[in-house]
């Protein structure tokens, strides 16, 4: 125990001085003009938006990409999707699974080119990311099923701000981790003890400035639904019901991740699935969410390898 307590003390103490931490608005600017996520997937997630895209104008984007396209084709002919036919082209793709459904492959097949060197840290977020992505579109699933591929990139995506501040503050972002893993604390308040922000409000400000969909960008903002200010709930509250029951996946998702060890060191098993707001928008009480638990656990061992 005493070990334990220097060796929080020591991760507490270590001096950051050789890393000069940006501002918010300095972090959000030098990332957002960066462009790290691939512009093929920027132009599908703008095309997808528009009513007026045909397949064909989908198909012949992701093509251009060699990695996304055999990406897509091997997650679609996965367990994840379970189709009884072989999926051999894209826009056979985007016909059998849907605009939505080719965009989260695209996502997914994309996302972790954000980080910009890939070690055991990056591999830690990179699950999160993963885990978080399957849980929330298993609970849109049984609520409203029509959401669950935004249920999918914003669980995705979550995580984003995370990657941008390790990546521009390695040796700053270790201290939050070291700070998480050793004390039990979330993410967001182990980053305001060091960088005075935290991720979601990075993830935003960076996606916002890539011009990604707005849905999308308001669920990195507002994913820790219970830990919002009341003017942020309320905010959530008014949204639409589809922004709304995905945002609720989202943040039940992540604390899912906390309590299984996905993206941890170790599980965190003083999480209270129950008490979450998110769980109160999609109506999951702890017999329900006990019931939850195994099935995501499962999806998440049989799944995480085909994201790898």
């Amino acid at each position: 125990m005493v070990l334990k307590l220097k060796a929080v003390y020591y991760f507490y103490m270590v001096t950051l001085s050789t890393e000069t931490l940006p501002t918010l608005d300095e972090l959000i600017k030098k990332a957002g003009d960066l462009q790290m996520m691939p512009q093929t997937a920027r132009k599908v997630m703008e095309l997808v938006s528009k009513e007026s895209t045909t397949a064909i104008d989908l198909a012949s984007v992701i093509e251009k990409d060699a990695n996304i396209t055999t990406r897509i084709l091997k997650i679609s002919n996965s367990a994840f999707y379970g189709l009884r036919q072989e999926i051999k082209t894209v826009q056979h793709a985007i016909v059998i699974l849907g605009y939505k459904s080719v965009r989260s492959l695209v996502v997914a097949s994309s996302s972790k080119a954000v980080h910009k060197r890939f070690g055991i840290t990056e591999q830690l977020m990179w699950d999160g990311s993963v885990g978080t992505a399957i849980f929330a579109r298993l609970l849109a699933k049984g609520k409203r099923p029509a959401v669950g591929e935004l249920a999918f990139v914003g669980g995705l995506l979550h995580n984003v701000g995370k990657a941008i501040m390790n990546n521009e503050c390695p040796k700053a972002y270790t201290e939050v981790m070291k700070n998480v893993y050793n004390t039990g604390t979330t993410f967001a308040e182990a980053e305001k003890k060091v960088f005075k922000y935290s991720h979601p409000e990075v993830g935003y400000g960076v996606i916002t400035r890539w011009g990604l969909p707005e849905n999308i960008s308001k669920i990195i903002r507002f994913h820790q639904l219970s830990r919002l200010d009341p003017n942020a709930k309320e905010e959530v509250l008014k949204a639409d019901e589809d922004l709304r029951t995905a945002l609720a996946c989202v943040e039940v998702a992540v604390e899912l991740c906390r309590l299984l060890g996905v993206g941890y060191k170790d599980r965190v098993p003083d999480v209270k699935l129950d008490a979450l707001e998110g769980s109160k928008i999609l109506g999951l009480d702890s017999a329900k969410l006990d019931q939850i638990v195994p099935i995501c656990e499962k999806s998440f061992l049989e799944e995480k390898a085909i994201f790898n």
